[in-house]
């Protein structure tokens, strides 16, 4: 492939780093022409794709927009195994939600937390290629005495690679705050009251008492500590969070998500301005009314209209449903979700692969797009890649299907395989994870036939891409689903909780398999796992059946 680049270097450079992943030698054949084109009337994220033959032009509307060309013109192309054929995008193509961010959950030992730059870097592009403009991360507060600690700077200094590496390609970058979280050396007159209807919500972590004047205070210096740690690489977004990480129930701060927390959203909001006088503010209501409509929605909806009129939109999602109260009254601020992609369902988080949920997640989408603006998938590693791409399909196109969205994943990252296959061996893994998570057994004919096509479509799969993670993360998924459902199938009636053990306990099943363990060291090589350490067991595969304290 012949590159001219007109001094876009970046776009130039990402190209000629994918082709040779997706085709063989290159398909030299091909001219790629890049080019912006500055147009106050459109969106600069926008671009087209024109061309025929072995003649193409990328034109983008703003230098991010001509990454986002450069993304479509690869995905959407055929590969033969040698050779590379691009598509027209059929004139102008635009997102139709602004915000596109990713968070990354740096802690555990997880990937984000152990991957080199090299692969950081990698990944970011990867995923700005998709059409993802923002990334988040987090300071890990909840687990911290003091920000002496070499924790910290850890956190801290690999947010700022991944902010860094942000804004090579023009991404913007962000933090989550939870506002009433202190450090685990808190002095315990500021604590919380977690007696009030909290129920699960605000349970983890040192929570304090906004409502009490020294622990504001005290909360003061922990956000000016995260705010600063940035300040090299500037932030775009500085989101707040409610629950999990959050929450007090005493008289003054009650109802939490309208009283204590949007108060202290708002004190946090003047600390981040002083740093970075042009931050957007999200709030979350993650957990708002969990049980019941104890005036949360309601009342941060009032105060929304009034005196947090400055807050830019709001985080809306759930574990399992999406809120109704967001869903029946009118919007007062842009609203965007917050998928649940990582941990639903299955034990540990990535601990048998991929986790695709796409008829899960295009419900969800459906029951939501309305009201939507956008939104920032949660994510915990590298296994839930499909489900990125799924959600970055709907943020760009809100009328996107699961099916065309992976059919282009798939034409891309595994060239030689019959895309729609493999599209039809998600919808099976999908089917018997949810169906086992809801108490279901496991459907035989639909995991045998998901490993069938994964062992079919794996002799198909033009090298590179049949040893590439991405590849054998799903192709390990089917095998390991068939290991384990066969087992519960052949010892099922040696114990009666023997399915809900599948959910948390399937390391355990397979301990003496040795195939099922050679997978499970792959998928930690892909994951950079480090030995069970008591803090990794969420998303350390289950070798040798496991972290010892979660077997059966």
């Amino acid at each position: 492939m012949k590159i001219t680049d007109n001094g876009h270097a970046t776009a130039a450079a990402l190209l000629r780093r994918e082709i040779p992943l997706g085709c063989g030698s290159g398909g030299n054949d091909v001219t790629v022409f890049l080019r912006t084109e500055e147009d106050a009337g459109k969106n600069p994220d926008g671009f087209r794709i024109e061309g025929s033959g072995g003649d193409w032009t990328i034109t983008g509307y703003g230098e991010r927009g001509l990454l986002y060309g450069v993304g479509k013109f690869l995905h959407s192309g055929k590969q033969e195994e040698k050779e590379f054929f691009p598509r027209a995008s059929g004139g102008d193509v635009f997102p139709d939600c602004p915000f596109r961010a990713m968070y990354f959950s740096i802690h555990f030992y997880n990937w984000y937390q152990q991957a080199p730059e090299d692969e950081l870097r990698e990944y970011v592009s990867s995923l700005l290629l998709w059409g993802y403009n923002a990334i988040v991360c987090i300071v890990p507060v909840i687990n911290l005495n003091s920000f002496d600690e070499p924790l910290f700077h850890a956190s801290v200094s690999k947010a700022k690679k991944v902010f860094s590496l942000c804004r090579e390609y023009g991404m913007e970058t962000g933090i989550i705050i939870c506002p009433n979280q202190g450090l685990k050396s808190a002095p315990h007159e500021f604590d919380a009251d977690l007696t009030y209807n909290l129920k699960y919500r605000g349970k983890a972590g040192r929570n304090l008492c906004p409502s009490n004047p020294a622990a504001l205070e005290y909360l003061r210096g922990l956000w000016n500590g995260m705010l600063g740690a940035f300040s090299g690489v500037g932030l775009d977004y500085v989101l707040t969070w409610p629950y999990d990480e959050g929450g007090c129930g005493c008289e003054k701060c009650r109802p939490w998500g309208a009283g204590g927390y949007a108060r202290s959203a708002s004190e946090l909001r003047k600390e981040a301005l002083k740093y970075y006088p042009d931050a957007k503010f999200i709030v979350s209501t993650w957990d708002f009314d969990a049980s019941e409509d104890e005036g949360e929605y309601s009342g941060l909806y009032e105060k929304l209209k009034n005196e947090m009129s400055w807050v830019d939109g709001i985080m809306v999602d759930n574990q399992h449903e999406y809120p109704r109260f967001p869903l029946e009254h009118e919007p007062v601020k842009p609203v965007v979700n917050f998928p649940e992609i990582s941990m639903w369902g299955l034990y540990p988080w990535g601990g048998f692969g991929a986790n695709p949920l796409p008829r899960r997640f295009e419900r969800l989408w459906r029951e939501t797009r309305r009201i939507l603006s956008g939104g920032m998938p949660y994510s915990e590693g590298k296994y839930e890649d499909l489900s990125k791409i799924q959600c970055a399909g709907y943020y760009w196109s809100a009328g996107a299907s699961y099916r065309e969205t992976l059919s282009e994943y798939f034409s891309w990252y595994c060239p030689g395989a019959d895309p729609d296959a493999l599209v039809r061996m998600c919808e099976l893994i999908e089917k018997n994870h949810v169906g086992v998570y809801s108490g279901l057994e496991p459907d035989a004919d639909a995991y045998t036939e998901a490993a069938r096509i994964a062992r079919e479509q794996n002799g198909r799969i033009f090298t590179p891409g049949r040893d590439e993670w991405r590849w054998r993360i799903l192709y390990i998924r089917a095998v390991l689903d068939e290991k384990r459902y066969g087992y519960y199938y052949a010892h099922k009636s040696e114990n009666e909780l023997m399915l809900r053990l599948l959910v948390r306990h399937s390391g355990e099943m397979l301990k003496e398999d040795a195939q099922a363990q050679e997978y499970f060291r792959e998928l930690c090589g892909y994951y950079g796992c480090v030995d069970y350490n008591g803090e990794n067991q969420w998303t350390h595969p289950p070798v040798g059946g496991g972290y010892p304290e979660k077997r059966i």
